[in-house]
């Protein structure tokens, strides 16, 4: 299969229409973007439309400029770039339209989940739905597929989509039903999406000296495909045996197989049982079940989202879209007052221009076990939210989305840090072809710093973040086997033999569990 299908796109009929002339506007005029760096300058938030519908936005009005917000629980699958985009136009004016499809994937992602199957929102085309939501609603990508579910069942298939059941579940909390969040503590070396670490990196501890902990899902189109059809053997590609070991590409959805656009989740959650119900109000809360290894006991606590990743591949942007969202009381400056989750305030302990003090270890002499009362990670950040273009800055359509929700609205307390996008996404050739970042990488745009402080938190500088191939989503993720699994780490690291669980596998038979 070819990683991406070339010559004349077909032209997406969902929530917004992306006219051709436009995306040839943006090919040529962002063929080869400028490395770039955020800029301090500061511009006056615009206010957005909002609409009662989940009616399409018009393509139209002054460019650059903030599309109005939409309120839907349908996924965007295009970015509303409009017909009278310059020519010339650098890569930075289009940014309010990828901000603006970030924030529309955010809310649809985050909108209150059916009681039927997984993955779907309820009544997506009912604004109050979802302007309605409390703080502890469960969200339409909380019933996504966890990484587990998929690349964790060893010698047994996968459940089909819409099942919780699975052959193999986590070990730690026996007592958790397969609808309930669980966050474990696992070893360090298990897998580059240990629940526990970042990316390829370490843990995060809060001002309360809690451990911060990492959550994977994929969406229907992904699984689907990863877990292959029923009756196809080989076609499961979870297990290596059935993906090819020469440099042929490996594509995810959409592709051949199916049209659907494959989503990534990553998720940061901290324990909130320490706060007061005033800043818990903040969070976006779900009640999970905990493993603590020191105990070696699980137990259900209320933890807050500090940090969320989206990662869409579409039709008209192969290398992916790149969203990364805060909660606000991340790290200074300060929002309304509140002190900060990953910063006490103070200059003390100095971050220095690597944003980061007090970095937690492992202690080699038990693999898999997490500090003692650890001390709380200094963080702050290195790479401003963007304030360009000016009036339509992420700062601005940040400002706009709020505008357009309600007061009392969770989401209040949340903010787009950057979006990240292939400028020419026409253009790849991957690494293990003598692919280069960012060209061969659909010129990537910005081609640095875009991280989050909870998710990245200690490579927020590209010497920091050598060993993980890039301080930003797509320099990271464009090596995922070597560039030959389609941006996924998962899909490149994650598939196994068709064998029982090894020994030191984290995961039991669930029936075992149930007795």
């Amino acid at each position: 299969m070819d990683l991406f299908t070339k010559g004349e796109r077909v032209i997406s009929t969902g929530r917004v229409i992306l006219i051709a002339a436009a995306l040839a506007a943006l090919l040529v005029a962002c063929k080869q973007p400028p490395p770039e760096t955020t800029s301090s300058s500061s511009s006056t938030a615009t206010s957005a439309t909002t609409a009662t519908s989940a009616s399409t936005p018009p393509a139209t009005g002054t460019f650059p400029s903030i599309p109005p917000v939409v309120i839907s629980g349908t996924i965007p699958t295009t970015v509303p770039i409009p017909s009278n985009a310059p020519a010339n136009a650098p890569s930075e004016q289009f940014r309010p339209y990828f901000d603006w499809f970030s924030w529309e994937s955010f809310i649809a992602l985050n909108w209150p989940a059916s009681a039927t199957g997984r993955g779907n929102p309820d009544q997506p085309n009912a604004p109050a739905v979802f302007n309605s939501m409390t703080n502890a609603t469960p969200v339409t990508w909380g019933t996504y597929k966890a990484n587990w579910e998929l690349y964790d069942q060893f010698d047994k298939r996968p459940t089909p989509w819409d099942d919780y059941a699975s052959p193999y579940i986590p070990q730690f909390c026996p007592k958790a039903t397969p609808k309930e969040k669980q966050l474990l503590m696992v070893t360090k070396g298990d897998s580059e999406l240990s629940d526990v670490n970042q990316a390829f990196s370490f843990p995060l501890v809060d001002q309360q000296s809690n451990f911060v902990f990492f959550e994977v899902h994929y969406n229907k189109a992904y699984y689907d495909f990863v877990r292959g059809i029923d009756a196809t053997p080989s076609s499961w590609l979870y297990y290596s045996k059935n993906l090819p070991v020469d440099y042929t590409p490996v594509p995810l959805p959409p592709n051949t197989a199916s049209t659907a656009d494959a989503i990534m989740i990553k998720a940061a959650w901290r324990n909130l049982a320490p706060l007061p119900p005033a800043s818990r109000s903040r969070y976006y809360t779900v009640n999970a079940w905990v493993y603590n290894s020191a105990t070696k006991q699980c137990a259900q606590q209320p933890m807050g989202l500090v940090g969320f990743h989206i990662a869409q591949k579409t039709k008209e942007f192969p290398e992916w879209i790149w969203s990364t969202f805060e909660q606000v009381d991340n790290v200074p400056p300060q929002a309304d007052g509140v002190p900060s989750s990953f910063n006490n305030g103070t200059p003390n302990p100095a971050t220095g221009t690597q944003g980061f003090a007090n970095r937690p270890t492992y202690q080699a002499s038990t693999p898999g076990q997490l500090p003692s009362n650890p001390t709380p990670t200094q963080v702050a950040r290195i790479n401003p939210i963007p304030t360009t273009p000016a009036g339509a800055s992420t700062v601005d359509v940040n400002a706009a989305f709020h505008n357009a929700l309600p007061k009392s609205s969770v989401w209040q307390h949340y903010q787009l840090v950057v979006t990240q996008w292939p400028a020419n996404p026409e253009r790849f050739k991957p690494p293990a072809q003598r692919g280069v970042y960012p060209q061969d990488c659909g010129s990537a745009f910005p081609v640095n710093g875009a991280v989050n402080v909870t998710l990245e938190t200690y490579f927020q500088t590209p010497t920091l973040a050598t060993g993980a191939f890039g301080n930003s989503c797509m320099s990271c993720h464009y090596n995922a086997g070597t560039g030959l699994r389609d941006f996924s780490w998962g899909f490149a690291r994650r598939p196994h033999q068709d064998a029982p669980p090894p020994a030191n596998a984290k995961l039991t038979p669930a029936a075992t569990a149930a007795k």
